[in-house]
């Protein structure tokens, strides 16, 4: 008897009939049924959540076609032939498997030419043979960095060496030349001795000569004394990591000195403020790279064609944090660079003898060494600024 309408199951009979309603078989295929189809959902869900998840997902459309739409055709086919055994509902079993025989074809067709695409997808021992060569490229990199730091810091201390002994030269010189002056008049007065012509007045000009000569000799020799303490120093903080503790203000100005000639043919001023009495517990080494680099910095950098200027210095301290504000009056940085000025490498005179590496030695030193942090003060336009914060005992941070 032909049906009324396709969704229409009153010509139709359960189709427990089949299984002459036998429990043994209803119930193992009602539950094979029931289970398969919560198992089909559970995939279905479970894809949906991937896909939404993995946002890196290759053509994600494709797991939803092939995962969702197929999962949860299947299991509603699966739930229906569960349902069909007490009720007819034939006409719509026979659409839900046609909307799993179209999904299902679609997929079959879709899948071959998307798998091409799948099998470039590189394997997990691919990933992992690319991450250890990218490591070891990244270790190489870091070893090569660390040895272009190291250069700038020899190269920095062959400054330093160069720069004491032109500065020990002076005082040395005029120690030599004020002891040949008195070797000489020491020679004149004592062959008048001998001849006995010896006046008055020819012993109190050489008494006069002596004493003016020795002073100069004892001062200058002094001079040279005390510059060689303060390279002595520096050198050994420089090629060390010792921490001790030092008088930030007066170290400051010892490595200016050290850096004095560098500024012979400029007429910069330096200018050094702060407390007199302020001393830290940290690394000197470090500091004294932190003020070289900023100064050799502002030198090629800030007073390019740039003969006069200033490069201020402010040092202070709140709540046992040292501010220290390192400024130049020179040509400053263009603001397109700013946000590139710790960047490894990076240089605006690229060719022409710059490594990029001294502010971003600079930034290291601050963070890793003095514990504190640094900052470039873009709202400063009248050269550059960079104020550094660190505590005044690097031990306790």
């Amino acid at each position: 008897m032909a049906s009324s309408s396709f969704f229409s199951n009153d010509n139709f009979m359960p189709h427990g009939m089949c299984y002459l309603w036998q429990p043994e078989i209803l119930w193992t295929s009602v539950i094979s049924d029931v289970l398969t189809a919560l198992a089909y959902f559970s995939i279905t869900a479970a894809v949906i959540v991937f896909v939404k998840k993995r946002h890196d997902l290759p053509y994600p459309w494709f797991f939803l076609l092939a995962g969702s739409v197929i999962f949860l055709a299947c299991g509603t086919s699966h739930l229906i032939s569960a349902i069909v055994i007490w009720k007819p509902i034939y006409g719509i079993s026979s659409i839900v498997k046609a909307i799993t025989a179209i999904t299902s074809v679609v997929t079959g067709i879709v899948i071959w030419f998307v798998l091409p695409f799948f099998l470039k997808l590189p394997s997990p021992a691919i990933l992992e043979q690319k991450n250890q060569e990218l490591q070891d490229y990244l270790d190489k990199l870091s070893q090569a960095q660390k040895s272009l730091v190291e250069s700038e810091k020899m190269a920095s201390l062959g400054g330093l060496v160069a720069g004491i002994a032109h500065e020990i030269n002076t005082p040395i010189g005029i120690g030599i030349t004020a002891s040949s002056h008195l070797s000489e008049e020491t020679i004149l007065f004592n062959n008048k001795y001998i001849k006995e012509k010896i006046t008055k007045n020819n012993l109190s000009l050489y008494l006069e000569t002596a004493k003016e000569s020795t002073d100069l000799i004892s001062s200058n020799l002094a001079r040279a004394a005390q510059l060689i303490t303060i390279f002595k120093q520096v050198a050994v903080d420089q090629s060390s990591r010792d921490i001790r503790i030092y008088n930030i203000k007066k170290y400051t100005r010892e490595v200016l000195q050290s850096l004095k000639p560098k500024f012979k043919q400029t007429n910069i001023a330096v200018n050094v403020r702060g407390d007199d009495d302020l001393s830290v517990n940290g690394e000197p080494g470090a500091f004294f790279q932190i003020i070289t680099n900023f100064v050799i910095n502002s030198l090629i950098h800030g007073f390019d064609n740039i003969d006069s200027g200033s490069i201020d210095i402010e040092i202070t301290c709140q709540q046992d944090m040292v501010r220290f504000v390192y400024t130049d009056s020179g040509k400053g940085i263009d603001e397109e660079h700013t946000d590139k000025v710790f960047e490894p490498f990076f240089t605006t005179k690229r060719g022409k003898g710059g490594t990029g590496l001294g502010l971003h030695i600079v930034y290291n030193l601050v963070v890793q060494s003095l514990k504190g942090n640094i900052e470039y003060n873009d709202k400063y336009n009248e050269g550059s600024q960079f104020i550094i914060e660190f505590p005044v005992d690097v031990l306790v941070n």
